[in-house]
Order: C-alpha cells, then sequence, then structure tokens
C-alpha cells in the first residue's frame, strides 16, 4: 500500500481462541473483495498467554494484506475495543469477532451498504452454529442466538423510539462505521464507564443513533457464530438475560427525554415481569425442564429492570455457572 491509508481495517478481538482466530482470519482472506478495496487487518490480543500471535504470524507469511497484531491486557471491554478503533487506519472500520466466520462477499457487502446509501454505520446478520451439533432443547430453531432484525437490504435502522427507548440491541460484531463521520475529533469510540458492566457496544450505537449518525441494515453481509456449550447452558442465558436487561435500561434512562418517568415505568415493568415469570416458573415447574424457559426468561428481564444499578458485570464464559 506503499503507506497510504488503506480504504478498510477488519478488527478482530480475541482471547484464548487461536482456532477460532485462524477460522475468522481465514474467512477475512477469502473475501472476494470485488469493489478492490485496499484492506488491512488488526488483531487484538487480550489474553496473557498471547496465543493469537503465533496465529497471526503463521497466517501473515501468506497473505498480501497487512495483517497487524497488537496486545493489550486491559481488563476493561471499552478500553479493549477502543484500542481496536484507534488501531484502525482505513476511512472505513469494519468489526468481526474472532467466534465468527464471514461470508466470501461480506466486506463487499458492508461497504456497498454504506456506499448505496450514504449511511454512517452498517450492521449485517449473524447466523449461528452451535458446539454441540445442535441448538439446545429449550430453542430448537436456535433464535435466541440469532441477530436479524427482519428488515429490507439496506433498510434504515431506527434504532429507538419517540421516547428514547431503545427498539434493538446492536453489538458490534459485524459493523461497519464511516470513522470520520462517527468519530470526527478522533475521541474514544466506546464509555469506559460501561466497560466493567459490559453493554459498551450497545450504548455506542444508541449514542450514535441519538447524535444523528445513520445506520443502515445490510441484509447480505452475513457472518456465522459458533456457539460454545457452555453458552448453551440455562444458568448462563438466565444470568445473560439480566446482564443484558440492565444495559438496556442503562441505555434507555441515559437518553430519555424524562429520566424520572424512564426509570418510573421501567420499575414498574420489571416489578410485574419478576412476580409473574417467578409465579408462572414455579407453577408450571419450569426449573425442572431442560425444554422450557420461557418464565425464567421474564423472570429475568425483570430482576435486571429491577437491579441495574448493581450490574453483574463481567461472566466469565469458561467458567460453569450452576
Amino acid at each position: 500500500m506503499s503507506g497510504a491509508s488503506p480504504d478498510l481495517t477488519l478488527a478482530i478481538l480475541t482471547y484464548d481462541r487461536p482456532a477460532g482466530l485462524e477460522a475468522t482470519l481465514m474467512s477475512c482472506l477469502a473475501q472476494q473483495n470485488r469493489l478492490n478495496l485496499s484492506i488491512e487487518i488488526v488483531v487484538v490480543d487480550n489474553h496473557p498467554s498471547g496465543s493469537g500471535r503465533a496465529v497471526v504470524e503463521a497466517i501473515s507469511s501468506q497473505t498480501q494484506w497487512p495483517i497487524r497484531y497488537v496486545s493489550d491486557l486491559t481488563r476493561n471491554m471499552a478500553t479493549l475495543r477502543n484500542r481496536g478503533f484507534a488501531e484502525a487506519r482505513g476511512r472505513w472500520l469494519a468489526v468481526i469477532d474472532d467466534d465468527e466466520t464471514a461470508a466470501d462477499d461480506w466486506t463487499d457487502a458492508l461497504v456497498g451498504a454504506l456506499q448505496a446509501t450514504d449511511a454512517d454505520i452498517a450492521v449485517g446478520p449473524r447466523f449461528a452454529v452451535f458446539e454441540a451439533g445442535a441448538p439446545p432443547a429449550y430453542d430448537p430453531q436456535g433464535r435466541q442466538f440469532v441477530r436479524d432484525l427482519h428488515l429490507p437490504d439496506l433498510a434504515e435502522v431506527e434504532l429507538t423510539g419517540p421516547t428514547g427507548r431503545p427498539r434493538y440491541g446492536l453489538g458490534t460484531g459485524n459493523s461497519i462505521f464511516d470513522m470520520a463521520r462517527c468519530f470526527p475529533n478522533g475521541e474514544a469510540a466506546m464509555r469506559e464507564a460501561f466497560g466493567d458492566a459490559g453493554g459498551e457496544d450497545a450504548e455506542l450505537f444508541v449514542r450514535l443513533h441519538r447524535q444523528g449518525r445513520r445506520i443502515v441494515w445490510a441484509a447480505r453481509a452475513r457472518v456465522t457464530e459458533v456457539v460454545s456449550r457452555n453458552r448453551t447452558e440455562i444458568p448462563y442465558r438466565l444470568i445473560r438475560t439480566r446482564r443484558e436487561t440492565q444495559h438496556y435500561v442503562s441505555i434507555y434512562v441515559d437518553g430519555a427525554a424524562n429520566p424520572t418517568l424512564a426509570r418510573v415505568e421501567l420499575f414498574v415493568k420489571g416489578l410485574i415481569q419478576t412476580v409473574v415469570g417467578g409465579v408462572l416458573a414455579f407453577i408450571t415447574l419450569e426449573s425442572r425442564s431442560a425444554h422450557r424457559l420461557r418464565w425464567r426468561i421474564l423472570l429475568e428481564h425483570g430482576l435486571g429492570k429491577l437491579t441495574w444499578r448493581q450490574p453483574i458485570g463481567y461472566i466469565n464464559e469458561g467458567a460453569p455457572l450452576s
């Protein structure tokens, strides 16, 4: 690239998933790139072992696109994600996670969505394959593990309603940002206050939307996520639901036209969900079932709304919760 800035930076954050990182990188390097973009890849490794370094070094020697490896051991997800954004040299930054693989027209679809709509951000669908070979019994279609907004391709994503209530929870995996438009003064993307409790990427999307940035749905930009066994276990799904609800409340209250009214509304709704979910889970003996999760999920939604000031924070996905 002769020192020139690339058109597109692909950022991958990794944490002790060398096999997953290799699959992610290989899918990025297999892009058709019909738009003839100049591309760089940045890998930010958050694990003390530096397990991603060997993967990057082995693959770097086989590709024409530069791959930069960065080690950052900060235990704050907002700071870590900000490192990936800060390392980007491209006009556009696309993000993919180390448990995801991209379709071979992924970059064309993401960049094409921005070019076709003159939008600032595009997000695409995330589908799932399961380490166990099939979705869990309580979700036989695997819908809980898929991100699909069911919008037409290139449709604008109205991320919040008139009251400021978020309509969707978006993560940065499978997304692209026009860096100059989204961060015109070189400011950090994520708010570090969200880094310990989580939800920093969901907050970023809502904040940018509230600032007038346009987000479009890139239905053709497909990635597939490998869902590990432990992430399908019921205790994990319940604690994850409560944490995501806490994020939702924090983000809603932060931008609500009337924060006091929003807090009251969410408290009442949380109380009703907690009572109804708890009673029905008890009556139907759902707590003994591996096939039913409806009422326990409702209960966790309620508890999340009631406990949002005491965030759950980091969940060790490798540790058993039961």
